[in-house]
């Protein structure tokens, strides 16, 4: 083999699999931690000299030690926002205009701290900007179109809030990319995104045993929220988000059991893969069920040579599905033949059919109605059916808090315009994804070549676990929940953001392994077993 052919050998190992953490990087924690407990006691003791509140104290003196550790290492407070980002049962609200809010969650605060340790660091020259985005030229398209709309949006002010949630989801989006730049970083997150999965399953198991609702006024506008969601088990989301960040850290936790080199590991991730999906249903959320079953679906469709060994799974699978909902809440298959249009008698529950479709404002029947109504709004003025409602126009008008359909939301919010940008957005996402799949599907159905086995490819596996992640909550959990602007549109744009690192260095696995091309079996795709790359 050529000094080339190695080079890219080398170049194709390195991205297979997370390089390890250098004394270097670990030798510079000693300043880290030294500064944290500066942090940590000075605002304490100043605290203490003015008489404030303890609680008030220790507040401030966390988010003295959160900002200078996000300084000295950005992509430190990028695994912060990450681990915050499903928390919103403690929240800051503003009421804009009657029920209208405006929330401050607690991932702002590491979100713009990364982003000032992003600056210092592009300052120094360290740190370029710059992100090869295959996704946010178009999202910079949408905030720019979102934000025209406040010239026609119902009202302004409720608008303008939209545009803030919006520029944070995207600047989230921009933080995930610029730091997120090798499989390591990668890795790092994706477990980062599993202890917030997990952090939150303890949630969901709480809210079903405690209740926690407590809303303290601070003025006439401002007002501190303490919740549990206790009625479904939300946990500490609402109970979608909540099932649907579960829903995800199954998929990445089967991704982890797939790269395992030991039995026992491989054992452990896929326990915890079953127990994340165990918990999702605990919310009994039927939107992120069925985005779940149909990415899981389009993932046995879409890999030719797992498809065999999927089918004779069958059965088994469908076997834990039921005893998983029969076990945890057994009301949840009552929830989904009612959510359906089921009025017959309930098998689980006590009450009775109709109560409970009419008590449920979260069935698929109101969703209908709110899209109607949404409709409706568009046709009271001709010029909105061209344009949209504007940022915020269908929440104000329809009283709800989103639009739970992120497909609709742009028609709803920018029309015409949004739904070209939509469309871009999934001309895009065809045009980068088909060609990396096809290379993959060659790699998976291959024989063993200089990149080793193929269930060992850390760009691989990940591509398709955050693929199906991606399909699971945005594709098909998106026909049901999220928007564009709303307090829980982050997940979408945060998935999306995953999948586009991961994409990204799909790609580069893909340039390493074109110098080193292995021969395809003439029997095809589908004749070969899974993992023929090599063994586990």
């Amino acid at each position: 083999m050529s000094d080339d052919n190695n080079a890219s050998g080398l170049a194709g190992e390195l991205l297979a699999r997370p390089p390890r953490q250098s004394p270097v990087i670990r030798l510079r924690l000693v300043p880290c931690l030294v500064g944290v407990f500066a942090a940590l006691g000075l605002p304490a003791a100043a605290a203490a000299l003015y008489g404030l509140p303890w609680w008030a104290s220790l507040s401030g003196a966390a988010l003295a030690a959160l900002l200078l550790a996000c300084l000295a290492s950005p992509f430190f407070g990028l695994c912060v926002t990450a681990f915050t980002l499903i928390i919103a049962c403690a929240n800051l609200f503003y009421l804009v205009s009657g029920t209208l809010q405006f929330h401050l969650y607690p991932y702002y605060f590491p979100l713009c701290f990364t982003c000032l340790g992003m600056l210092a660091r592009s300052g120094q020259g360290r740190l370029p900007l710059a992100s090869r985005s295959a996704f946010m030229p178009v999202l910079l398209l949408v905030l720019v179109a979102e934000t025209a709309t406040l010239l026609w949006t119902p009202h302004p002010a409720w608008g303008a809030a939209n545009i803030v949630r919006l520029f944070l989801n995207i600047l989230l989006y921009w933080t995930v990319l610029v730091l997120c730049d090798s499989p390591r970083r990668l890795d790092l997150l994706l477990k980062t995104v599993l202890a917030s999965a997990l952090m939150t399953s303890i949630g969901v198991i709480a809210a079903m045993y405690y209740e926690l609702d407590v809303h303290r006024y601070l003025t006439s506008k401002w007002a501190l929220e303490l919740h549990l969601y206790t009625i479904r088990a939300g946990g500490i989301e609402s109970w979608n988000q909540s099932a649907g960040l579960l829903s995800v850290a199954s998929f990445v936790a089967a991704g982890y059991a797939v790269l395992a080199r030991t039995a026992w590991r491989r054992v452990g991730w896929g326990l915890g893969a079953m127990y994340f999906f165990c918990t999702m249903l605990l919310p009994a959320s039927r939107g992120a069920l069925l985005g779940f079953l149909g990415a899981a679906v389009l993932l046995i469709l879409a890999l030719p040579v797992t498809r065999r060994l999927f089918i004779r799974k069958t059965t088994l699978f469908v076997v834990v599905l039921i005893a998983g909902m029969l076990i945890t809440t057994p009301g949840y298959i009552d929830r989904l033949m009612v959510g359906f249009g089921y009025t017959g008698e309930l098998l689980f529950s006590k009450k009775k059919a109709s109560s409970s479709s009419d008590s449920d404002a979260t069935g698929l029947s109101t969703r209908f109605k709110i899209w109607a109504h949404g409709f409706r709004s568009l046709g009271d003025r001709p010029a909105t059916i061209l344009a949209g409602l504007g940022a915020g126009g269908f929440t104000y008008n329809i009283k709800v808090f989103e639009v739970h359909n992120i497909y609709l939301a742009f028609y709803y919010d920018m029309g015409l315009a949004g739904l070209f940008l939509l469309a871009l957005l999934g001309f895009i996402f065809l045009g980068r994804t088909v060609p990396a799949y096809h290379v993959f599907q060659a790699r998976l159905s291959g024989p063993p070549g200089g990149g080793g086995p193929a269930s060992a490819d850390f760009a691989l596996v990940m591509f398709y676990a955050v693929l199906t992640a991606l399909v699971a909550e945005v594709a098909v959990h998106g026909i049901v929940d999220y928007d564009l602007t709303s307090f829980v549109s982050r997940y979408a744009f945060f998935y999306l953001a995953l999948y586009d690192v991961a994409l990204r260095l799909a790609q580069a696995r893909i340039a390493a392994l074109a110098a080193t091309p292995t021969p395809i079996p003439a029997a095809g795709l589908a004749a070969a077993p899974l993992d023929a790359a090599g063994p586990a």
